[in-house]
């Protein structure tokens, strides 16, 4: 089957005019310099940002750093980022958004203070009139940057006061709906639904993960979101992709003991009187939100085991004995129409794994009008599974993070290795057990004095239920490896631009710290340190051979297992073909010249390249 074929017609491109250099570049880098904590790091943050190619840098403007003081506005800092960057030709995409903690005691979105919203917009907008020609309002407001929960209708009260008075300022310059977590169609329906329609030139998306030439959920979710916009008459609106990515981080726990959780479901198992079976099979959650997404058919943290698909129904009618584990939760969150169907199967005698930094932290929830929109609600959803978790903010003397963790007396009998220096953030409790119920720790964690202090892997046990519940919250796997990280990297923006995404940033340019297992802390293509990872070096490759102003032509390539993308430099009507194979293990040729794997390849075609897939 072969997504994203919407092909530009080789004629028509190829008789485009050239663009003026960088003005239409889709090259750009999500970047903090406003972190920098001395003069040398904010000159590397833009020193690294040019020399990688990049054209765009996007970067927060938010309303507690311009307004500090109650009516009075203060652009020093961005007025020196804007400067300097506009002298290496770099433009640069402000995030516009704005809390009541910045001006009252409350952690909410400024939509109660329409006021203070109205004037700061107004503001940044005179200010930078001719030196920033695009504002993105608000940043994952379909996620946890909105408060308390997502609300399309208090978004776009904030988007029609941005929209209006940025157009009054600069009628020329580009309002984009804030970037929404992947390919967001239900949300995107709720702003037409309040009224968005009309207050916006192009909208924004945060789609981490593979691009669509790998993956067949992003390739349905921006074909679903393409079609979205035509339907409401707004075909013509650009696409930006402002945060993607992927993060470097790296677990230590595949490489001490790879079937941990599948000990862990062996103890489970014993503890509610049933064997474990010659052929284990574990059970997973369609998604709902997605239907026509791929499915998972492997774990790399249950080896061995086959992993089965269900559905709602399936899961309600599901007998333990025929499949005795579910996945109930990876990550944080857990779609609402699952809930009572996973506590029923527990309820039944069947093992369920809830993994993730904080499990069941999350519930997605379907609309009436048939969006979803995400939830924070940990609080009654860890009662209905008679779980609890801690971390630092919920209870004074914790650690943020740890890597001293220690395997208990239990876990241990129940073949658990020794563990050590595996990462942890959070951590379950007991706090919602009923008279009865029983909670054994597997994994300790402890303070320098070797005192416990939390459990990331524990088993419950229940009087009234006949099965049990495995919560997990170490770090089974990680990220992608740093050449990985690359390799994506140039898939994505090339796949994406293929087919018609208008500007793309990578997330992040530097590392926000140095733990090598913490995911937030791995997210950039250079180190602390400023010194290049792979990513880095892949994006300058890319940008080098592509120009500042890539015109893509056509796929040469008729199979889905190929991708070979013709595009056409701004800078010399020179015409470069990128190409790669979708799985490490394609096999191609181009021209009669043979290559192998998912590396991207920048090459010069000849008038009649040819293709081949073998």
């Amino acid at each position: 089957m072969k997504f994203f074929r919407h092909i530009t017609g080789w004629f028509a491109a190829a008789c485009l005019s050239t663009a003026a250099f960088g003005s239409d570049s889709p090259w750009g880098i999500m970047s903090h310099p406003f972190w920098s904590r001395t003069p040398e790091e904010f000159k590397n943050e833009i020193k690294m940002t040019s020399e990688a190619g990049a054209e765009w840098m996007r970067t927060d403007f938010g309303f507690g750093m311009i307004c500090k003081e109650p009516g009075k506005f203060n652009f020093s800092r961005p007025d020196k980022l804007v400067e300097e960057l506009a002298a290496k030709g770099i433009q640069v995409l402000p995030v516009l958004e704005g809390y009541d903690w910045e001006i009252r005691p409350e952690c909410r979105p400024l939509y109660k203070h329409l006021d203070e919203w109205r004037s700061y917009v107004r503001a940044v907008a005179e200010h930078y009139k001719g030196k920033i020609h695009a504002y993105e309002i608000w940043n994952e407001q379909d996620g946890g940057f909105w408060r308390p929960a997502p609300n399309a209708a208090q978004y776009v009260k904030l988007l029609k006061i941005a929209y209006r008075e940025i157009k009054a300022v600069d009628p020329d310059a580009t309002v984009i709906v804030g970037g929404m977590c992947y390919w967001n169609d239900s949300y995107m329906k709720d702003i037409y639904l309040a009224g968005g329609k009309g207050h916006f030139d192009a909208v924004a998306v945060h789609p981490y993960g593979d691009g669509p030439d790998a993956s067949a959920k992003m390739a349905l979710g921006v074909e679903r979101f393409k079609a979205l916009l035509a339907a409401n008459g707004d075909a013509d609106k650009e696409l930006w992709i402002t945060e993607c990515g992927g993060s470097s981080n790296r677990s230590s726990l595949m490489d001490q003991q790879p079937d941990m959780m599948v000990q862990a479901i062996r103890l489970a198992l014993e503890k509610i009187g049933r064997s474990f079976p010659e052929k284990l099979k574990v059970g997973a959650l369609k998604d709902l939100v997605n239907p026509g997404a791929e499915f998972l058919t492997a774990r790399e943290w249950l080896p061995g085991a086959e992993i089965v698909p269900l559905d709602p129904r399936q899961l309600d009618k599901l007998d333990p004995a025929r499949i005795p584990v579910v996945i109930g939760c990876e990550r944080l969150t857990v779609q609402d129409p699952y809930v009572k169907p996973l506590r029923r199967y527990v309820e039944r005698g069947g093992v369920m794994i809830a993994s993730g930094q904080v499990p069941f932290y999350v519930r997605k929830i379907r609309q009436p009008n048939g969006n979803w929109i995400d939830k924070d609600d940990c609080g009654t959803l860890h009662p209905e599974f008679r779980i609890g978790f801690q971390a630092w903010w919920t209870k004074k003397g914790l650690p943020r993070s740890t890597f001293n963790v220690k395997t208990t007396e239990a876990g241990l009998a129940g073949g658990i290795k020794p563990l050590r220096s595996v990462y942890s953030t959070r951590w379950m409790t007991d706090a919602n057990l009923k008279s009865g119920d029983a909670f054994t720790p597997l994994v300790d964690i402890v303070d320098n004095n070797g005192r416990v202090i939390g459990h990331p892997l524990a088993l419950y046990t229940f009087k009234d239920w006949k099965g049990a519940i495995i919560a997990n919250t170490l770090l089974l796997t990680g990220g992608l490896s740093e050449a990985q990280q690359a390799n994506r990297l140039q898939r994505v923006y090339l796949s994406y631009i293929a087919n018609g995404v208008k500007r793309i940033f990578i997330y992040n340019l530097r590392n926000k710290g140095t733990n090598p297992a913490e995911g937030e802390d791995n997210f950039g293509i250079v180190r602390r340190d400023f010194t290049p990872k792979p990513a880095w070096h892949a994006f300058r490759e890319m940008t080098a051979a592509l120009g500042s102003t890539p015109q893509f032509i056509r796929n040469l390539s008729d199979d889905p297992a190929v991708w070979a993308l013709l595009f056409k430099r701004a800078e010399d009507g020179k015409q470069v073909l990128a190409v790669w194979g979708v799985k490490p293990e394609t096999v191609y040729s181009v021209d009669g010249k043979e290559y192998r794997g998912t590396q991207v390849r920048f090459l010069t075609p000849a008038e009649d390249t040819k293709i081949t897939v073998r």
